[in-house]
């Protein structure tokens, strides 16, 4: 059986890292202040959007982990607390950044950096009382935690929204992201006013840059058709319209196959404003 080395050194291994990440997290808490931070990659604006706290929010979440454990390790270390302080903090890190990779398919170099933080202190504190029921419900508390600190990408598109039509029964499987200044955008809405049962979630496209980078898009209007559990994406008035029309418009106004809606022509394809050309299509 391999000697574990001995249980001062864990505890001063941990000590030593936890002090640096504090200081660290310390001062990315005061550029938050001014408007600065560490990461500025694209990535790091993705899950922001993605995390129910704000990244200054989440930067103090980091602290309280760290400084907890600087509290645990010099007022007078306590196996159990040690042990549920830091399962809990390396499951919860563990689950961001699962999710970052699998589901958001993108990593944020600052939460990178933290969670190896956490994992230098956490894994040696861990490996050196093994499991116990502390450390498990630390694990449990941890995952519980990490899961609701993290959102699925319609999350924040849907706390953005608001419904295009208010005196209407809301939709709330469609949400529209748009531009006022895009005249297919208006083209949708339009549309929409002529069927009494249609309505719109609207989520403003400034608001959300982050996840229209992480779903690939280029312009606008997108319509996001919230089907659990995948989620059908439009891009382009053309596409959008053909989709309202079969929803709504053929159920309250029965047509001929060949016959318009109110002579509007609609197109499959094309319809989008996008950012990276100087006029709309």
């Amino acid at each position: 059986m391999p000697l574990r080395p001995p249980r001062a050194k864990i505890l001063k291994f941990s000590f030593l890292i936890a002090l640096f990440w504090t200081l660290g997290l310390t001062i990315e808490f005061f550029l938050n202040l001014k408007g600065q931070s560490f990461c500025e990659a694209s990535s790091c604006l993705v899950v922001g959007e993605l995390a129910r706290l704000k990244h200054r929010e989440m930067v103090v979440l980091g602290l309280i982990y760290f400084f907890g454990l600087l509290f645990l390790l010099v007022l007078r270390p306590w196996n159990k607390g040690l042990t549920l302080w830091a399962g809990g903090g390396l499951f919860a890190e563990v689950i961001f950044l699962l999710r970052q990779a699998l589901e958001y398919g993108i990593f944020c170099p600052f939460c990178l950096v933290v969670g190896l933080g956490v994992f230098l202190t956490a894994a040696p504190i861990l490996y050196y009382f093994r499991f116990s029921a502390p450390s498990f419900l630390g694990a449990l508390g941890g995952l519980l935690l990490g899961f609701y600190l993290t959102a699925s990408p319609l999350t924040p598109i849907k706390a953005q929204a608001f419904p295009a039509f208010p005196e209407r029964p809301r939709v709330s499987d469609l949400i529209l992201i748009y531009s006022p200044d895009c005249p297919h955008c208006h083209e949708v809405l339009e549309f929409c006013r002529k069927l009494p049962k249609a309505n719109l979630n609207l989520c403003p496209r400034e608001k959300v840059p982050g996840i229209f980078r992480m779903l690939g898009l280029e312009g606008v209007p997108v319509l996001l058709v919230d089907n659990p559990p995948r989620i059908e994406i439009l891009e382009g008035s053309g596409p959008i319209l053909a989709y309202l029309r079969k929803r709504f418009a053929e159920q309250e106004i029965p047509l001929a196959p060949s016959e318009p809606f109110e002579g509007l022509f609609i197109p499959e394809t094309g319809g989008v404003c996008s950012e990276f050309k100087p006029r709309c299509e």
